[in-house]
């Protein structure tokens, strides 16, 4: 049985990154706001007296507004692996695990156990996430890096120059666009990428100056959420 804790009513600011972080954060131009992450805070929320204020920005806008400061009792999400603001206080419960793959052509699928299987390929990455894993092979010359502004840039490259390039993101991101897209899963060949970024999990990341009966209500509500199985529903929406 849980005990809610009670909190004053507030604006609970929550950032929401455009475009790149589907299918954690899904949104049209800041609207119509879904997604893993986003449905878990409305549900968090859904029974309280609090109110979401959403904003939308890019990435690295959202990054550099929250390290300046932000609104008053912000939420996004993040992990202790991202560093930065994104990892300075976060929800007592985990949310997800993150798990990356490899995403080669399904004309020429690459069979991948460590680096030297795809000596000489060109990796691609999606523009403003870093990958300090990958950094020490870009620098010796291992692999290239190769960067595009978003998923359809991605998979045209892999379709077009099978054999030589690879694409590396997070497994849910790779099933989720491809999806959306609407591209026939046979084009491509999906690798587990745990030998080189190891699965990790991701939390709810607060203000570090959040209140502290607001992060206590938080922190509850979503131990509630998760025993009840309403974490895992909410994933399999999107996954």
């Amino acid at each position: 049985m849980f005990v809610q804790a009670t909190a004053q009513a507030t604006t609970v600011n929550y950032y929401v990154i455009s475009e790149q972080a589907r299918p954690f954060q899904i949104e049209e131009q800041g609207q119509n706001h879904s997604g893993i992450i986003t449905d878990i805070v409305e549900e968090i929320f859904a029974d309280s007296d609090h109110s979401i204020e959403f904003h939308t920005f890019p990435f690295n806008r959202m990054i550099t507004t929250l390290e300046s400061g932000g609104e008053s009792n912000w939420l996004t999400y993040g992990s202790p692996n991202w560093g930065r603001v994104q990892s300075e206080n976060l929800s007592e419960e985990p949310v997800y695990t993150v798990k990356h793959v490899l995403v080669s052509s399904g004309k020429q699928p690459v069979q991948f156990s460590k680096m030297q299987d795809i000596e000489g390929a060109s990796v691609v990455l999606l523009r403003g996430f870093d990958y300090p894993s990958l950094t020490p092979f870009f620098k010796d010359g291992l692999v290239h890096e190769m960067r595009v502004k978003d998923y359809q840039a991605a998979y045209r490259v892999i379709e077009r120059t099978p054999g030589e390039t690879v694409f590396v993101e997070m497994e849910s991101r790779v099933i989720y666009n491809i999806n959306q897209l609407g591209l026939a899963k046979s084009k491509f060949a999906i690798t587990s990428f745990s030998s080189v970024i190891p699965d990790y999990s991701i939390y709810l990341a607060l203000s570090p100056d959040m209140d502290a009966d607001l992060q206590k209500y938080i922190n509850q509500k979503l131990a509630q959420l998760k025993a009840e199985g309403k974490i895992a529903d909410i994933i399999s929406k999107y996954i």
